[in-house]
């Protein structure tokens, strides 16, 4: 029987109170529907993906409920994709861009979420795959969210992709262990993933001023 390391689930569990105690803030500093909107959806995806995580992966559950939370734990990161992607389609491309990107973003996460629930014992690396495809939809608006965003934001965006993904492949190829008692790979992926979601958040908070 493996034996979680015994960090497993303490980075993501820091993230969610990080993010709740950032978002908040910045919900209250939105000025108009567009912005409180697209804000919330991204806080309350965020938030979700976190919370999931950390309890999945800090409790210990029977088979049965382990089970439950891995498919809820794995559909958490397309809503925390789709929840990213939402305040940067609506507030920083055009209408018809911005409706485009969302409605692929979240067609695609909702792709992902039905497979995290009915397929959830495809292999991680096809796993990984798939988060990839999912976040870099964001790629055929690139230009247009420089000239929206400035260049600054979009090294932001690009440094948090390269994070997600080098944690992605960690995930997917399960390396590195560092230490199978208290620092395995999984907390690799998941320090990863905290990063790119601080990289992330700085942009989508340049929208509220």
């Amino acid at each position: 029987m493996n034996v979680k390391p015994l960090l497993r689930g303490h980075f993501h569990q820091a993230m969610f109170f990080i993010m709740l105690g950032a978002c908040v803030p910045l919900i209250l500093r939105c000025e108009t529907n567009a912005q409180r909107l697209s804000i919330i959806i991204y806080s309350l995806c965020a938030l979700a993906m976190f919370g999931i995580s950390s309890l999945y992966h800090r409790m210990t559950w029977n088979q049965q409920r382990r089970q439950l939370w891995r498919k809820l734990d794995h559909a958490g990161i397309y809503l925390m994709i789709a929840g990213t992607a939402t305040p940067i389609a609506v507030l920083g491309l055009s209408a018809e861009s911005g409706s485009r990107f969302l409605l692929t973003i979240w067609s695609v996460a909702l792709v992902g979420i039905i497979q995290s629930i009915f397929f959830v014992n495809l292999p991680k690396l096809a796993s990984a795959v798939l988060y990839l495809v999912a976040g870099y939809m964001i790629l055929p608006y690139i230009t247009e969210l420089k000239f929206a965003m400035g260049a600054g934001n979009i090294a932001f965006i690009i440094a948090g992709g390269i994070v997600y993904s080098l944690g992605a492949l960690s995930y997917g190829l399960k390396w590195p262990s560092l230490s199978p008692r208290y620092f395995g790979y999984h907390e690799v992926f998941h320090i990863l993933v905290n990063c790119g979601a601080v990289l992330h958040f700085v942009v989508i908070s340049s929208f509220i001023h």
